[in-house]
């Protein structure tokens, strides 16, 4: 049988600190493939392009660096890998994440076992930008996930993690940005559903110095929004105004650690309308939601001062 060709595509921007971990992550993978690497450098000053240029160098023909003449901006910088790998399969990695040993060998399998899913992805360590451990990135259980299951309680997928047959990359390259990974997700459980795995298989570094949630978080959630959005006409009324909830419950845990109350005042008209549900029934609904993720953050936060574990889960399912 040929042996599967895997093009992942690793978009990099000032990771200096990162990118040898990331990229020697993905040549050491003991996998029955061809794997190449498309590095998206997006103009990097800090050191990362010299970095990149030289595992190249010593990785002739599997890395492939890519320094762009002006700044694409982080999903520009990706979608231009996409249009470049033409691998039956197609991973995707941030500058500043890893990969765990096995974890390609893991995801083609899952793949070659469910031929009508169109991506999986896995569950991943979180480490802080010291690689200090954190925790896990989420508590979901192994399952398949089509697009209202991937909306109830929001975006959990690690993107780091994202693998999809190649033959879907022009949906993805169809999307007009800007949008964040959410919207791919979203895009590939409608194509064909999403298998995941939580085996924990990526390593993922929270707010990280070049993280766009650090560096952007309005964008993000604007967007986050749009991707709900995009799906709206497509799933049924309950989902609807359930995602709608639970971003809203989102805005409100963000608005209050900012002490930003109008934020929340400024999402409630697009959410409400989003959910088609009335007011009262709605605010209901999101009152709900916040006070579950109150109560799982706050066991969350018992467990780390009084029992003294360390771990803890950044999504909750």
């Amino acid at each position: 049988m040929t042996r599967p060709r895997v093009s992942v595509c690793v978009s990099t921007y000032n990771h200096r600190r990162y990118i040898a971990d990331c990229l020697l992550s993905v040549l050491s993978q003991d996998v029955d493939a061809e794997v190449e690497v498309w590095v998206g450098d997006d103009m990097s000053n800090d050191g990362t392009s010299d970095i990149v240029a030289s595992l190249a160098q010593a990785w002739p023909g599997r890395i492939h660096h890519v320094v762009h003449a002006e700044r694409q901006g982080p999903i520009g910088n990706l979608r231009s890998m996409i249009a470049m790998a033409d691998g039956d399969f197609v991973a995707h990695l941030d500058g500043d994440d890893f990969w765990l040993p096995g974890k390609l060998r893991e995801q083609i399998a899952m793949l070659q076992a469910a031929p009508e899913c169109a991506a999986c992805c896995a569950n991943a360590f979180v480490f802080d930008d010291e690689r200090e451990p954190v925790g896990v990135f989420s508590n979901a259980r192994s399952q398949r996930f089509d697009t209202e299951g991937l909306l109830r309680r929001g975006n959990f997928l690690n993107h780091s993690s994202l693998l999809y047959r190649g033959e879907f990359r022009k949906i993805l390259l169809d999307l007009v940005p800007p949008f964040i990974d959410y919207r791919i997700h979203l895009t590939l459980g409608a194509a064909g559903g999403m298998a995941y795995t939580s085996k924990v298989l990526v390593g993922y570094r929270s707010n990280s110095s070049g993280s766009m949630l650090v560096h952007d978080n309005d964008a993000v959630r604007r967007q986050y929004f749009e991707a709900i959005e995009a799906a709206l006409p497509v799933i049924s009324v309950k989902v609807r105004a359930e995602a709608c909830a639970d971003f809203l419950r989102r805005v409100a845990f963000r608005a209050l650690r900012l002490r930003r109350l109008a934020m929340l005042q400024a999402w409630w008209p697009a959410a409400l309308q989003g959910s088609a549900e009335t007011p009262v029934r709605f605010a209901f609904r999101c009152l709900r939601s916040f006070l579950m993720e109150s109560v799982r953050q706050g066991m969350q936060a018992f467990s780390t001062s009084v029992l003294r574990t360390r771990t803890r889960t950044l999504y909750f399912r």
